[in-house]
């Protein structure tokens, strides 16, 4: 899996594609780190 660094700004708008034998489970990780603000909290 190839990963990024991106710095976006709060309100910024992303598009996340997975492809691959697990993307469904690798696009709910994602989301799941997105949503928990990447583990820093508020």
């Amino acid at each position: 899996m190839g990963v990024m660094m991106l710095a976006a700004g709060i309100g910024t708008e992303i598009e996340i594609e997975t492809d691959g034998e697990q993307e469904a489970e690798s696009m709910d990780a994602l989301v799941a780190l997105i949503d928990g603000k990447f583990g820093e909290g508020e």
